[in-house]
C-alpha cells in the first residue's frame, strides 16, 4: 500500500500541474525536476532465532537483501514511475533519529541459489547450505554500506504505458557483525530530482495495438488471427520477416527485427508482439549459428544471452521486448560493443536495462499445420465467454524439491562402555504432537577391531505403501547401519550427491576418539509439514538407556508446496494463494497423496481449467517431482510428472503408451494458462536427433550439445508441446528456457523462480489483469522493481522466463 500511494502521490503532482506521465515530455522544460521530499517511518526491529543465527524484522518492510551468503536484512522497496526518457535520476536518502542495538547472535546469511535441475553432472556445482561471506561477518563496519540503493530504467507500467521506472530500496537495518550491533533509523527522507528530455519518443498515432510478426510462408493463416483481433478490437496488423530485413538495418535478423518493433512503437503505438515461428523441423534443427543467435534453420529466429557460460547460452525473448534503456534510447544488449550480447564475463558487463517495453509473445510454431492449430485455439478461446465452472479453477502441482535437512549431529561417546551390542533408536514428532516410526539401528562397540560404518538411506521403507501420503513424522538414522563396529580406528565420510542428495552436512560421517556422530533426516512428510523435533535414545542389550537427547524445531520444507499452495512463508504466497476465493483450488502434491504419477497429471489437465503451475524439476523433455523428505534419495523418490514422448533409443531402450503424453491430452476447449517452475521446459531449440545425441554430450563422448534431454527423443519442447496440441493442452504456458534458479527451504518464494512463478498469478489474481500479456509484462517489471537484478541468477531469471503464446489473449474469452 505505501509504494502505491508514492506512485499516486508523484503521478497526483503532475496531473495537477496539467501534465501527464505520458503527453507531458514536449510541454516540459530541460531544467532539473524536484519531487517534494517523501518520509518513510519504521518502527523498532524484531527477532526470531534460527539456529545459530538470528533474522531481524521490520514490520514496514516485506522483503529482504537477497545477497548470497551477506547478511539477510529487511528491505523497504519504493517503485516511483517518471516520464518516459528522463536523464540524470538523483536520489538521496536522509535517515532520523539512528537508534543502536545490540543483538546476541549473527544475522543469518541469506541462502545460496540452487539450479532446479535433475541433471547430476552439475550435482557438486552448488551448495545447498547458506555460507557465510567472511567479507563481511569479520568487517568492522556497517552492511549494508549505505542506507539505499536505486536503480532506472523503461518499461510499461500496470497500464501498458511507457514510462521511467525508479526503483528505490531503502535498508532500514545496517548490522557491524564485530561489534554486534544494527543500526536503525525512525524515518528516511527520501528526494528525487531528474531533467526531462526536449524530444517526444511517443507515437503520433495509435493506429495498431499489436503486431503479428511471421515469415510470409504462415501469412495466409496468420490473417485469419488478424482478422479476428481486429473483430475482438484489438487493431492488429501483420509484418513478414522478409520485409523486415529488407526495410531495416542491424547488426544481424535479431536486432532487424528489433529495429522494427522500436518503430512499430513509434509509429503506431504498438503494445503487444506476437512472434511467430520457431524451428524449421521436428526431426533436425541447427539450434545455434554462432554464440548471439540462431537463425539458418529457424522461421524466426532467436537471440541467445551469453550471461552465463555454463549453459553455453540460453534463449531470451526478452531481448525483443527490451527496446529502451534510461533516458529512452534504444538498447542493443551490447553495451560494451564487443559483439557478444548480453555478455557477462570476465572482463565485463554488458548493462541492460531488462524491463519489457512491449509485451511480447511467441507461437514457436514449426509448420503451417501448427500454425493453423494454434490460430484456431485462439480463436475459438477469445470468441466465447468460458464457463467460470472450468475456468474458474487453478491445477497445482508438486512435490518436494530439495532436500533441506538441518544437520543433527548427536554426539554419543562410547568411551568407557562394555563390549556388546547396541540398538539405537530415533523417532520424531511434529509440531501437532503426532509421532512417527521408530528407526532402529543395531551396531557393536568392539574395541579390539577396526571401525567399520556404512552410511544407510533407507527411510523409503519405512513406508510399506509407498504412495501412501500423508504419512506420520519420519526418523531416518543414516551414518551408520546395521551390523556395523565402532572399533579402535577413527573414520570419516562426506556421501556425495547421488547417494545423499543436497547434503549440506545432514549425511556426514564421523567417528572420532571414540565419538559418533550420528546424524540423519527428521521431516514430516504431509502437505505444508515442516516442523519435527527428533528423539535419539541408545540401549545396551540389557536394554538399559546409555544415551539420550533430543533436536527440536528442525525445519524441512517440500519447497514446491509453499510456491504454489495457499500457504505464506515469509510474507509471501503461493500461486493458489493469490487466486480469487471464488476458484477452485485443486492441490496435487506428492505430500498428500494426490499426485502418484503421470495418470494423476493427465487426469487433472483433462478435467479443464483456467490455470495450471506445476513446479519442480524439468527439462525439454518431461517434468516431474519428488516425495517429501526424498526418502531413499531421488531414484526412490521421483514421482513422475508428464512428457513430450516416452521414446528413448538408447539404452535402456524403452517405450511406453502414450508414446506422446501430452499429445494424448484431451481437454478441448478448456485451455489452461500453464506456468512451469524448474529447469529448460521451455528451451524451445530442440529437435529429435539432437534430443537423443544429447546423451553422448551428458557420458563426455561430444560437444557442443545441449539439448538436455540425456537421450531421450524430443521433436519439440515440453511447454511447447502443451500450447501446439491439437485435442487440448494449453492456451499458452510460460517458463524456462534454461536452468532455474531458486533458494531451498522457507526462503524458496522469495526469489527468482519460486518468486516469478507466484507473481503471475497475484498479477492475474490480486491486480486483476485480465490480458495475458499484460499480467506477463507485469509480472517481469515487478521482478526487476521489486526483487532487482542483483547477479545473474535475478537476470537469467527475468532473461528466460519465456511466454510461448499469444500476449494479447483475453484470459477466459470475450463476452
Amino acid at each position: 500500500m505505501q509504494k502505491k500511494l508514492i506512485t499516486l502521490l508523484i503521478l497526483g503532482m503532475f496531473i495537477m500541474s496539467g501534465l501527464g506521465v505520458y503527453g507531458a515530455q514536449n510541454q516540459m522544460s530541460e531544467e532539473k525536476e524536484t519531487i517534494d521530499t517523501l518520509t518513510l517511518d519504521f518502527t523498532q526491529p524484531v527477532y526470531r532465532e534460527k539456529e545459530e543465527y538470528i533474522s531481524v524484522d521490520i514490520s514496514e518492510t516485506s522483503t529482504y537483501l537477497m545477497q548470497a551468503g551477506q547478511p539477510m536484512v529487511p528491505k523497504s522497496t519504493n517503485h516511483i514511475e517518471l516520464p518516459f526518457g528522463v536523464t540524470n535520476v538523483l536520489v538521496e536518502v536522509t535517515p532520523y533519529n539512528i537508534a543502536e542495538y545490540p543483538i546476541s547472535k549473527e544475522i543469518i546469511p541469506a541462502p545460496v541459489p540452487i539450479p532446479l535441475t535433475d541433471n547430476p553432472i552439475n550435482k557438486n556445482a552448488f551448495s545447498s547450505k547458506p555460507s557465510k561471506d567472511m567479507s563481511v561477518y569479520d568487517a568492522n563496519k556497517f552492511f549494508p554500506d549505505d542506507w539505499y540503493s536505486y536503480s532506472v530504467g523503461c518499461g510499461l507500467n500496470e497500464n501498458m504505458e511507457r514510462v521511467t521506472h525508479l526503483s528505490i530500496n531503502t535498508y532500514p537495518v545496517r548490522y557491524n557483525p564485530v561489534q554486534e550491533v544494527i543500526q536503525t533509523p525512525e524515518s528516511v527522507s527520501i528526494k528525487i530530482s531528474y531533467e526531462t528530455p526536449d524530444t517526444d519518443v511517443s507515437a503520433a498515432n495509435d493506429a495498431y495495438d499489436l503486431v503479428v510478426i511471421a515469415p510470409d510462408e504462415f501469412s495466409s493463416e496468420l490473417q485469419r488471427l488478424v482478422t479476428h483481433k481486429n473483430n475482438m478490437g484489438l487493431d492488429t496488423i501483420f509484418k513478414s520477416t522478409e520485409d523486415i530485413y529488407s526495410e531495416f538495418s542491424g547488426v544481424d535478423k535479431p536486432e532487424k527485427i528489433k529495429y522494427f518493433i522500436k518503430d512499430a512503437i513509434e509509429s503506431w503505438g504498438i503494445t503487444y508482439v506476437l512472434l511467430v515461428g520457431g524451428l524449421k523441423s521436428e526431426l533436425y534443427g541447427k539450434a545455434k549459428d554462432t554464440e548471439n543467435y540462431g537463425s539458418k534453420d529457424w522461421h524466426l529466429p532467436v537471440r541467445y544471452s551469453n550471461l552465463r557460460t555454463s549453459e553455453s547460452g540460453y534463449i531470451t525473448d526478452l531481448y525483443y521486448a527490451d527496446i529502451y534503456k534510461e533516458g529512452g534510447e534504444f538498447d542493443d544488449w551490447d553495451s560494451n560493443d564487443d559483439g557478444t550480447f548480453a555478455n557477462w564475463g570476465f572482463f565485463g558487463k554488458d548493462k541492460l536495462d531488462f524491463y519489457p517495453d512491449v509485451a511480447l509473445g511467441r507461437l514457436a510454431c514449426r509448420n503451417i499445420d501448427e500454425v493453423t492449430t494454434v490460430v484456431n485455439k485462439i480463436i475459438t478461446y477469445e470468441e466465447t465467454k468460458a464457463d467460470p465452472a472450468w475456468f474458474e479453477k487453478i491445477i497445482g502441482i508438486t512435490g518436494d524439491g530439495f532436500l533441506d535437512q538441518e544437520t543433527l549431529d548427536f554426539e554419543w561417546n562410547t568411551n568407557g562402555l562394555p563390549t556388546g551390542s547396541y540398538t539405537i533408536y530415533g523417532q520424531s514428532n511434529n509440531d501437532e504432537a503426532e509421532f512417527g516410526p521408530i528407526d532402529e539401528i543395531t551396531v557393536t562397540i568392539d574395541k579390539s577391531k577396526e571401525t567399520v560404518l556404512t552410511f544407510n538411506h533407507d527411510d523409503h521403507l519405512q513406508i510399506v505403501n509407498f504412495p501412501n501420503y500423508p504419512h506420520p513424522p519420519i526418523a531416518e538414522i543414516s551414518t551408520v547401519s546395521n551390523g556395523d563396529i565402532l572399533g579402535n580406528t577413527d573414520f570419516s565420510f562426506v556421501p556425495p550427491d547421488d547417494v545423499a542428495y543436497c547434503n549440506n552436512g545432514w549425511a556426514n560421517m564421523k567417528y572420532r576418539n571414540g565419538v559418533l556422530t550420528i546424524n540423519g533426516k527428521s521431516y514430516d512428510p504431509k502437505l505444508y509439514g515442516n516442523i519435527t523435533d527428533i528423539h535419539i535414545w541408545i540401549e545396551n542389550s540389557g536394554g538399559e538407556v546409555v544415551f539420550d537427547d533430543w533436536r527440536y524445531n528442525l525445519t524441512h520444507i517440500a519447497e514446491g508446496d509453499w510456491v504454489v499452495g495457499e500457504k505464506v512463508s515469509l510474507g509471501r504466497g503461493g500461486a493458489l494463494h493469490y487466486m480469487p476465493e471464488e476458484y477452485e483450488k485443486p492441490m496435487l502434491s506428492s505430500s498428500n497423496g494426490k499426485w502418484t504419477g503421470m495418470d494423476d497429471v493427465i487426469d487433472a489437465i483433462d478435467e479443464g481449467a483456467g490455470f495450471l503451475i506445476i513446479s519442480g524439476h524439468g527439462s525439454p523433455h518431461t517434468w516431474g517431482n519428488q516425495y517429501p523428505g526424498i526418502p531413499g534419495n531421488r531414484q526412490n523418490a521421483h514421482v513422475e510428472g508428464i512428457s513430450v514422448s516416452q521414446l528413448k533409443l538408447f539404452p535402456p531402450f524403452k517405450t511406453a503408451d502414450p508414446a506422446f503424453p501430452i499429445d494424448s491430452l484431451s481437454n478441448g476447449e478448456k485451455l489452461p494458462v500453464i506456468v512451469i517452475g524448474g529447469c529448460h521446459n521451455s528451451q524451445f531449440n530442440v529437435s529429435g536427433i539432437p534430443s537423443l545425441l544429447h546423451l553422448l554430450y551428458y557420458m563426455g563422448l561430444m560437444k557442443n550439445n545441449h539439448m538436455n534431454t540425456y537421450g531421450n527423443y524430443c521433436p519439440e519442447s515440453f511447454s511447447w508441446r502443451f500450447v501446439r496440441a491439437a485435442d487440448g493442452g494449453a492456451i499458452a504456458s510460460i517458463g524456462n528456457t534454461g536452468y532455474g534458479f531458486g533458494y531451498l527451504g522457507e526462503a524458496v518464494v522469495l526469489g527468482m523462480d519460486g518468486w516469478i512463478s507466484t507473481e503471475f498469478f497475484r498479477q492475474c489474481g490480486v491486480e486483476g489483469h485480465e490480458i495475458l500479456g499484460d499480467a506477463y509484462s507485469q509480472t517481469l517489471t515487478t521482478y526487476i522493481n521489486e526483487i532487482g537484478v542483483k547477479d545473474d541468477g535475478d537476470a537469467q531469471t527475468v532473461q528466460q522466463w519465456v511466454l510461448l503464446g499469444d500476449p494479447s489473449l483475453k484470459l477466459g474469452g470475450y463476452e
